[in-house]
């Protein structure tokens, strides 16, 4: 499904950006469109790297990146034919391989860039356990970019407290490699019959409290995030992902993922508050008292408060918002 694009500059500029000096910033960048499931959009690198700085900067950097494969960049024909709402990067065979070390993982680079090449090649990361993604999942493009910017958002909400510190947060693409299956009941043909359904968090991460470690208390949170990107009422949303998620949370699966059963899902809904409360609707009638395991919010939300302590989550039960945990220790 990958390709890779060649640089579009002329001989003169190629000549001119070749041999570039790598450096600790560059290999920052490579790391985090990794641990962000593969792509980036160009925002948010320039709000890691550049914040308040000259965008021509980053630009020409990136192009570096580019021309050396480091990252690659949607082409012409990318634009024309998948819907791209923003400019992206993934990693390129070099960017690949350069995680791949950061891995300990030692491989030998592809003996071409054609595409049977490159498909060896990436099996050989996937062997070793790395997920390149050659080329973004387009129909899912802007859901994954919603999922950085609620991780960045996360990121800026604990680290406004000292004592908190987000921890083992594990992409999508994890789930989607090593997929956990739990057994739920459906109705089928006016019988209760058990199925087996895979789960697939966009998102697990934890949240450390050390004041209170260090007190002696509980201090590690757990959360499942669900990114909802659907305007219209979702009247499947009881079945096909509150059933299946409290279910998951009580399994022996994600025990041995985890190491514990308890967590929180965090529904994020780009459709308002009215598909919002019909969500709310359909997994009280599903799940019934099971529905404290999930706490509700909207879009509009995840960047304009704190996402921890700002009363912006909705439980059923309760008539108002409410703040996700208790006022940390500052």
């Amino acid at each position: 499904m990958g390709r890779t694009h060649p640089a579009r500059s002329g001989r003169d500029d190629v000549i001119r950006w070749l041999n570039m000096r790598f450096m600790d910033r560059d290999g920052e960048i490579l790391r985090k469109i990794y641990i962000n499931d593969g792509v980036l959009a160009k925002r948010h690198i320039a709000g890691m790297f550049w914040f308040a700085k000259n965008p021509r900067a980053m630009e020409q950097r990136l192009k570096k990146l580019y021309i050396e494969k480091y990252i690659v960049w949607p082409s012409r024909l990318d634009y024309r034919t998948f819907p791209i709402p923003e400019p992206i990067c993934w990693l390129g065979w070099k960017g690949a391989l350069y995680i791949a070390g950061l891995n300990g993982v030692d491989l030998p680079s592809p003996k071409g860039e054609n595409e049977n090449q490159l498909r060896v090649f990436q099996k050989s990361l996937h062997d070793h356990g790395i997920r390149w993604v050659r080329e973004p999942w387009w129909s899912l493009l802007r859901h994954n970019l919603t999922t950085v910017d609620f991780r960045l958002a996360m990121e800026r909400s604990v680290g406004f407290y000292p004592s908190l510190i987000l921890e083992n947060w594990t992409p999508e693409g994890v789930f989607r490699c090593q997929m956990d299956i739990v057994k739920i009941t459906v109705e089928k043909f006016g019988k209760l019959i058990q199925v087996d359904k895979g789960v697939r968090p966009d998102a697990y991460f934890e949240i450390v409290d050390e004041s209170r470690r260090m007190a002696g208390e509980a201090h590690r949170a757990r959360f499942l995030l669900e990114i909802d990107m659907g305007t219209h009422d979702n009247i499947s949303f009881g079945q096909e992902k509150a059933a299946p998620g409290v279910a998951y949370i009580q399994s022996p699966a994600y025990k041995n993922r985890f190491g514990y059963n308890n967590g929180r899902w965090l529904v994020v809904t780009a459709g308002g508050e009215r598909r919002m409360r019909k969500m709310m609707e359909r997994t009280e009638q599903k799940i019934g008292e099971d529905s404290h395991f999930f706490f509700f919010t909207t879009l509009e939300h995840i960047n304009a408060e704190n996402l921890l302590t700002s009363p912006i989550w909705w439980q059923i039960g309760l008539d108002d918002p409410a703040p996700l945990m208790p006022k940390p220790l500052v």
